[in-house]
């Protein structure tokens, strides 16, 4: 036995007398009279040494309550994982100081998993376990500088810092040492060290006046006291006031023991044989000392509730073969001790909830040489199982039979029973669903209704029965009678329905699809003669002509679906039929499964002619097109716009002036003067494509202002002319103090811009070329010749517009992309969202590609992924950009500017005149006449379309249409030299393409649509793509082995399919991200350019 021990006196010993490990503890469950607890047998877990000290928390995030306890003469500290069910997981053994004294669990690096401190009493150290989260630990390093012999740890935030402090009490050097968590990382530093009286014991800590600051309360075992240490918020000055504890208090605990909120205390008094209770009072104080009789000279208590009824009980260690437990009243007394025997001497303790039953349970360690393990005796329960009955019932449209569990003897404590089911009649998964369960019943609860579900099968099978069993009780219960009972499903259906409905099929119709749809049968009411039948269509061919439904003359069934109350049956697919009559016998099956029957009575016949589908799609405008302002005066402007393109043919534009129509202008008409406007006044213009369907693109719109009328200065001369002057001087974006590189760099003649940055905001400043231009971003009203914007960024892409009015009223646009990236792995520096170009056509270039000698000029393709293939295109005159410097390589490519660009390719044509054959190139209103010209010779010499695409472009942007003698000439030049056009909407093919549309449809490269259209301006897809590059090739090369395995094959049409494969086979095209094929998706410029390059070296040209 031992005394708490004090320098300069004798320890005192009685003889310890230990058995080998063991598993269980050979005693009987021990229990006092009445209501006290029950316990089971103590088990054992093994820890590897002398097991010292012992603290219970979940360290593997479980939410489970684990040990970890501390080997002495080994130098480790032992984790064992609970398991919920009362028992552990064998140990884990982490290496610390010598011989360890004491441990705390905390989150000390704040990462959400537990770790450890460890006060080593030898070294004079701390061992600092950093937590893996799966109960391992890895070494984090050892604190010096602390006391002499450290005893116990406590762990809070000390100097208000907000993360966990470490506060050490030293028995030897009667110290409190204090160590600061450098920045929340699990590093500790000594802070102070504080002195305290003689061999302080144990300590705790908390806010014990309300300010805020985390206070000590230490045990001094030498000076019969506890030390209130009230901190200053600093952590290294306290001022200090002591109370009496009973004679050599040793370990201590803090709880609220009467609800009041405050937290009292509880000591070992080690001297006085019993335990001391200090009840907290308001302001930090304490109230004097109650001492209660605990058994022979404690040295440990822990506390918990043992019987469930709230209040905390306190548990007391003796130096005997026993334990104490002091029954808690709720308002800080406590009932007179309760002796449970324990045949090893347990010198440290602890509680927790082990087996999961709402009640404490404790953990023994005896701090032995030759115990080397640590014992859990979990809590208990006594009584009987049984059944309320030995037969239960229920009608099988009920939906469940409950069956009534009953606890006699005893409600204390959580309990469980295995409750299962045995067939008799009724067999389970059909009449009703199988139990195998343990069900657990809470402290307190004395029965259970246990629902078994039952199934309301349709249909008469009698009555039925299966039967219930109780067995296996757990938690010290046994099994009481009844403990099985026979349960009876009584049947609610009628006799069966052998009737079928009835099927008029006179009021059976069909709706007659257009190709490419499903076709459709229906009933009208009064189809059917019941509700609820499942109605079927069966093909039927007579086969032999005889008129009655024969062996072998019906297909597979429809399902039509079921006949509603009214006997009707809704639309349901049949197929997408060809032209035709088809005949079905329609046949309806009730609930209780009675077909009617299948003869030619309920034959059906029906008469198919699939029309034309409908025309759904909307007309389209070429990429990046805006509606433009000239001629603009005090009272009118000219509003123009670009040509759009549809899958059938464009139908007329809708001009709209503040929201309201103005106009509708044919098809061929791309200009419109507003007059009758009011001077210096900001006018909203919108354009909208339709076409003949109806169908309605989005709209077009600007904004322009109505010159001012001059005022009169007595001069006889004319008013002065306005500027058009709408280019910005000065473009920058600044992120904090930094101005940040636009790309491209900026250029007055270039509109469209983009920069990246790690800030939540930025500020665009922005300078206009003229004086008299006014500029304004994101819809601001435009305001000064220059200014600045605030500009909140969200995480991606921002996209601000610089709107930018001459004097004349006419308007600019520019734009400027900015990209947040993300905090932590977000975006690579220089890579742009995605806007559906994928991958493209092969592999981008890596970071540092350089295009080849003659590569892009343009703004917007250096860096691009096919940077060098587009100004190979370039070189070889099968592409150009814009007028504004740039190529806008994402951009869709539409189906005439395909034809045109790989006709040009297989018939070695280049550029007439020095201009580009990029059928997406912007022609200038001033040298439309000019380029005319040029365009008429290049198809004099060519003798290819080619040429008039190259002067004209299909870009229609301009301000004015092109002069209609020109157009003609371009147009009989054409005729000449063209195969005529066989497509429905071949008049809507530009003069410009057709000649190469002609040609390619005559190679078999190119076919138009199932309704006979060509649809040019409809955007190009990669399967379209894809199916005329390997007709173009048409077997002139070998191909480059590359197998079409990509993860999206199903997706692409049976028609495209073998095309694909041709095209990847020699090298042609590959997928886009993530290996897909992507057939419907629309090709890009920059595709267009990396295939026409790669289809020029595979034809060797």
């Amino acid at each position: 036995m031992i005394r708490s021990a004090k320098k300069g006196q004798a320890q005192k010993w009685l003889a310890l007398v230990l058995g080998a490990a063991l598993i269980a503890v050979p005693v009987g469950p021990v229990k006092a009279n009445g209501v006290n607890p029950v316990f089971e047998n103590a088990v054992a877990y093994e820890v590897g040494g002398w097991a010292y000290d012992v603290k219970t928390g979940d360290v593997n995030g479980d939410g489970l309550d684990d040990l970890v306890s501390l080997n002495f003469q080994n130098n480790q500290v032992a984790v064992l994982l609970g398991k919920g069910d009362g028992t552990f997981g064998a140990s884990a053994a982490f290496a610390v100081g010598r011989n360890p004294r004491a441990v705390a669990i905390a989150d000390l690096d704040g990462d959400h998993r537990a770790d450890l401190a460890v006060a080593n009493s030898q070294d004079n150290t701390v061992s600092i376990l950093k937590g893996s989260g799966d109960g391992t630990f890895l070494p984090w390093g050892n604190v010096t500088g602390v006391g002499a012999e450290p005893l116990e740890i406590a762990v809070s935030d000390l100097n208000g810092d907000g993360y966990p402090d470490l506060a050490v009490v030293n028995n030897s050097s009667g110290s409190v040492s204090i160590l600061f968590n450098v920045g929340g990382s699990g590093n500790f530093v000594l802070g102070a060290s504080i002195p305290v009286l003689a061999y302080p014991r144990s300590l705790a800590a908390w806010d014990m006046d309300g300010d805020g600051k985390t206070d000590l309360a230490v045990a001094n075992s030498g000076s019969n006291t506890v030390s209130i240490l009230k901190n200053d918020g600093t952590g290294t000055q306290f001022s200090r006031v002591d109370y009496a504890a009973g004679s050599s208090p040793n370990k201590m605990k803090a709880a609220d023991l009467n609800g009041d909120g405050l937290k009292d205390m509880v000591f070992a008094a080690n001297g006085d044989n019993g335990v001391t209770v200090l009840l907290g009072t308001a302001g930090g104080g304490f109230g004097q000392a109650v001492l209660y009789p605990a058994g022979n000279l404690p040295l440990d208590v822990a506390l918990g509730d043992f019987d469930g009824d709230g209040h905390i009980d306190i548990l007391g260690q003796t130096q005997g073969q026993d334990f104490a437990i002091l029954m808690g009243n709720g308002d800080g007394t406590f009932q007179s001790p309760i002796s449970y025997p324990y045949p090893r001497y347990a010198f440290y303790l602890e509680t927790g909830e082990f087996n999961g039953d709402g009640r404490s349970d404790i953990v023994l360690a005896s701090s032995s040489p030759s115990n080397t393990s640590v014992n859990v005796m979990n809590s208990r329960a006594e009584g009987a199982f049984s059944l309320a009955s030995n037969t239960f019932e229920t009608a099988e449209n009920n939906g469940t039979v409950s069956v009534t569990i009953k606890r006699t003897g005893s409600g204390t404590g959580q309990t469980a029973v295995r409750i299962r089911t045995t067939d008799g009649t009724a067999v389970a998964g059909k009449d009703y669903a199988v139990v195998d369960e343990v069900v657990v019943l809470q402290d307190g609860e004395t029965s259970r209704d246990y629902p078994v579900t039952v199934m309301d099968n349709q249909g008469y099978e009698g009555d039925k029965t299966f039967t219930v069993k109780l067995s296996d009780p757990a938690n010290g219960y046994v099994m009481g009678a009844p403990d099985e009972a026979v349960v009876t499903i009584r049947e609610d259906d009628a006799l069966p329905d052998t009737t079928p409905p009835t099927v008029d099929v006179s009021k059976f119709g069909v709706i007659d699809s257009y190709a490419g749809t499903q076709d459709r049968l229906y009933g009208a009411a009064g189809a059917v003669g019941e509700a609820g039948a499942a109605v079927k269509a069966y093909s039927w061919t007579d086969t032999d002509k005889d008129g009655i439904v024969g062996t072998g003359e019906l297909g597979m069934p429809a399902v039509l679906g079921s006949s509603a109350g009214d006997g009707s049956v809704s639309a349901a697919d049949i197929g997408d039929l060809a032209p035709g009559s088809y005949a079905y016998v329609i046949t309806a099956t009730d609930t209780a499964g009675n077909e009617s029957a299948k003869s030619a009575v309920a034959a059906l016949t029906v008469t198919l002619a699939k029309g034309a589908s409908p025309d759904t799609e909307a007309p389209v405008w070429p990429a990046g097109a805006a509606p433009a302002f000239s001629g603009v005066t005090t009272s009118g402007v000219n509003v123009s716009w670009p040509e759009a393109a549809d899958n059938r043919a464009v139908a007329g534009y809708d001009v709209y002036r503040n929201g309201t129509l103005l106009t509708t202008v044919s098809a061929d008409t791309y200009s419109y003067r507003a007059a009758g406007l009011t001077s210096d006044t900001l006018y909203s213009f919108a354009v909208k494509a339709k076409d003949g369907a109806g169908n309605a693109s989005v709209e077009l719109a600007g904004t322009v202002r109505t010159l001012a009328v001059p005022v009169s200065g007595g001069s006889s001369g004319s008013s002065p002319s306005l500027s058009a002057e709408s280019r910005l001087q000065e473009l920058h974006f600044t992120a904090g103090k930094k101005e940040a590189a636009l790309t491209p760099s900026f250029q007055p003649g270039v509109s469209d811009y983009a920069v990246e940055t790690d800030a939540d905001r930025g500020v665009i400043r922005y300078k206009t070329m003229d004086s008299a231009a006014r500029a304004g971003v994101n819809g601001q009203t435009a305001g000064s010749t220059g200014g600045e914007y605030a500009a909140s960024l969200s995480e991606g892409v921002n996209v601000f517009k610089i709107a930018v009015q001459a004097e004349d009223g006419s308007t600019r646009e520019y734009k400027l992309t900015v990209t947040r990236k993300a905090a932590e792995g977000g975006t690579n520096p220089g890579t742009k969202p995605d806007a559906g170009s994928g991958t493209g056509p092969g592999t981008p270039p890596g970071p540092g590609t350089k295009p080849e000698p003659g590569g892009s000029r343009f703004a917007d393709v250096s860096g691009h992924w096919a940077e060098t293939d587009i100004g190979r295109a370039i070189a070889l005159g099968l592409v150009d950009g814009y007028e504004d410097g740039t190529f806008h390589p994402d951009a869709t490519i539409n189906r005439a500017e395909w034809v045109v660009m790989l006709e040009r390719l297989l018939n070695g044509a280049k550029a007439a005149g020095g201009t580009s054959t990029d059928a997406a190139s912007k022609t200038s209103v001033g040298s439309a006449a000019e380029t005319v010209e040029k365009a008429t010779a290049a198809i004099a010499v060519s003798a290819s379309a080619n040429a008039a695409e190259t002067a004209l472009g299909s870009d229609s942007e301009a301000e004015a249409k092109i002069p209609a003698a020109t157009a003609a000439r371009i147009a009989k030049e054409s005729a000449t030299n063209t195969a005529p056009l066989s497509f429905a909407d071949g008049g809507a093919i530009p003069a410009w393409a057709a000649r190469a549309v002609a040609d390619a449809s005559a190679k078999g490269i190119v076919s138009g649509y199932e309704d006979g259209t060509f649809r040019p301006g409809a955007a190009v897809t990669r399967a379209e793509l894809a199916v005329m590059l390997a007709k173009a090739v048409n077997g002139s090369a070998a191909g480059g082995g590359k197998a079409a395995a990509f993860t999206d094959e199903a997706d692409i049409p049976a028609w495209a399919r073998p095309y694909v494969q041709e095209a990847a086979e020699r090298g042609l095209i590959d997928g886009r991200s993530g290996n897909r094929f992507a057939p419907n998706e629309k090709a890009t410029r920059a595709e267009a350019a990396v295939l026409l390059v790669r289809l020029a070296k595979l034809l060797g040209l």
